[in-house]
């Protein structure tokens, strides 16, 4: 069986799915938001990077290729060839005019750097700085031609490019320190401080760098493929950071910022928090709501409910003793003023009725005895009179069975056997006094011990010894028939009396519909009353009659399985 939720069930249930409605709406919102914020974040700050990565590509580019222009530069090649055109060729200018482009190359670039031309096979070295024109620590069998290589001790980046194409060896060593990208680094303006890493462990910071964090950040990228590019984020110091990572020009080199993501999400989940919190206070209130709704007005609905189903039931001494808010204070208070009216009222009705159809059933009784009585002490003073003992002694004896029957009102309904002996017994007096009527009973065994109203069957032979055989001359018979009927029963007292006229008949079913009167008498009445009474909407008294042929009374009932009475 469905249960039917309550109107409170479903307000409660509705302000829930709201709440959390709202609660994941904007949970989702937030998510949606910070996703998006992060990765507008991470477009950013790696165009920022990759701008920042082009702008050290490209001064380290402009001196690279200040160094290869040396290589194709006709002097430094004639240098290189010097002892075979040194007829031709003035040595010490032409040392001068390859000094003076070195210097020239050197001081052109924003950064400052060394260049430095050797020649392998005369052993010259022509260098931008004369004081380290000569470097005893270059190796430049350790060199790698074309690759960038870092120098630890001096913390410069070397670049060696070699060319023997010009009929000599000529080598172009390009060095710069390191203090040109920290200032390139410090020149940085954002919130975040990019710095260089080298797998090999070292780093090259600007001069407001956290290197303890830097250096964490760099762990990060231990094992993973740069590529073009790498964004991820990462913990450390319990917190979350935005980590990009660039490859560059200087070999092996990568480009690294990191930027806290707490401190750009903080706007956002501060919302958050405030929105959690707000929730939360909602939820509080809205079970406190819940509850005085509950315990103001679901538990006296309940209440009064309960108490209502059971006032219906039967139960007319229920009360409501909950003490509601004021709201429901008057309503429980009518309850109970109206259940103990209306059980006052109904005990009241009930004795009453009960009072009534006591000393209805007596009055009938009493209705139905006394004439019958009348006659048969006359029958009894005539035969007296003439000696006919035998007649006396046989009428007093079935007189005094048929009021000792009648007499016995402690029980109102008894067996139909018993009342069909009545009815023998009876019409046995009947026939002492004038022996005309024929008494024939056809009823099934099974019905015999269906319980019935005391009297119910003998006015209605009374009726018919009354107004349908007296009348009539010669004898007449009566004839009670009983059988099942379904779950009922159905009860016929029929004779072959006068009769009725239709106009009779129609009018007697018309009394017997209609209230008690004077014109109605009172047997077939009274016995229709009883009949009701005892056997509820389910009995029906018919009354069938044609003039000169007789007079048919049907007792039919048809009961509800828990209505069939039993012996």
């Amino acid at each position: 069986m469905t249960r039917k939720w309550s109107l409170f069930t479903k307000m409660v249930t509705f302000l829930a799915l709201l709440l959390l409605a709202i609660a994941g709406l904007y949970g989702y919102t937030v998510a949606t938001s910070i996703d998006t914020v992060q990765q507008e974040l991470e477009t950013s700050r790696l165009n920022q990077l990759k701008f920042l990565a082009d702008m050290l590509e490209n001064d380290i580019d402009q001196l690279t290729l200040n160094a290869y222009n040396l290589l194709q530069d006709q002097s430094v090649r004639d240098y290189a060839i010097l002892p075979s055109i040194e007829h031709l060729v003035d040595r010490n200018r032409l040392k001068m005019t390859i000094l003076e482009k070195l210097k020239l190359q050197s001081t052109a670039s924003a950064w400052t750097n060394t260049l430095t031309v050797y020649y392998p096979e005369t052993g010259d070295v022509l260098s931008s700085d004369p004081i380290r024109a000569l470097k005893v620590e270059y190796d430049f069998n350790e060199l790698q031609p074309d690759r960038w290589t870092f120098d630890q001790l001096t913390g410069e980046f070397i670049l060696y490019v070699r060319d023997r194409e010009a009929g000599g060896d000529v080598s172009v060593v390009l060095s710069f320190s390191s203090e040109n990208i920290r200032k390139l680094l410090a020149s940085y303006e954002s919130n975040s401080r990019p710095y260089l890493y080298h797998p090999s462990g070292r780093f090259i910071f600007d001069y407001n760098m956290d290197s303890v964090t830097a250096i964490r950040m760099a762990g990060q990228l231990w094992g993973k493929e740069i590529g073009d590019s790498l964004t991820m984020v990462t913990e450390a110091n319990g917190m979350s950071y935005l980590l990009n990572a660039l490859p560059t020009v200087l070999d092996g080199w990568v480009l690294i910022e990191f930027t806290p993501l707490e401190r750009i999400l903080q706007p956002i989940r501060k919302s958050t928090t405030l929105f959690a919190g707000a929730t939360a206070v909602l939820l509080c209130l809205g079970v406190a709501f819940a509850f005085e709704l509950y315990r103001n007005v679901q538990l006296p609905i309940r209440k009064l409910v309960t108490s209502l189903a059971r006032f219906r039931e039967g139960d007319y001494g229920v009360r409501i003793g909950f003490e509601p808010a004021r709201e429901f204070r008057l309503l429980t208070e009518g309850f109970n003023e109206m259940a103990k009216r209306v059980g006052d009222l109904i005990d009241k009705v009930l004795t009453e009725q009960l009072r009534a159809k006591e000393a209805e059933f007596k009055q009938l009784q009493s209705q139905i005895n006394p004439h019958f009585l009348y006659n048969c002490l006359f029958f009894i003073k005539s035969k007296a009179r003439i000696g006919d003992t035998e007649s006396v002694e046989a009428m007093a004896l079935r007189l005094g069975e048929y009021y000792r029957y009648m007499t016995r009102t402690e029980q109102d309904m008894v067996p139909l056997r018993s009342e069909l002996d009545l009815i023998r017994n009876y019409v046995s007096i009947l026939n002492l006094r004038k022996p005309r009527i024929d008494y024939v009973t056809e009823v099934s065994e099974e019905l015999m011990d269906l319980r019935i109203p005391r009297l119910l069957l003998q006015p209605l032979v009374e009726n018919a010894v009354m107004h349908g055989i007296e009348p009539k001359p010669g004898r007449g018979t009566i004839r009670i028939t009983g059988k099942r009927l379904g779950d009922g029963f159905v009860l016929t007292v029929e004779d072959d009396g006068v009769g009725m006229t239709p106009e009779a008949l129609a009018k007697l079913r018309g009394q017997l519909r209609g209230p008690k009167s004077d014109e109605s008498g009172c047997g077939v009445w009274n016995v229709q009353q009883r009949f009701l009474q005892k056997f509820g909407p389910g009995a029906v008294l018919e009354m069938d009659s044609k003039a000169g042929e007789g007079t048919t009374v049907t007792l039919r009932c048809q009961f509800r399985e828990q209505e069939v009475p039993t012996a």
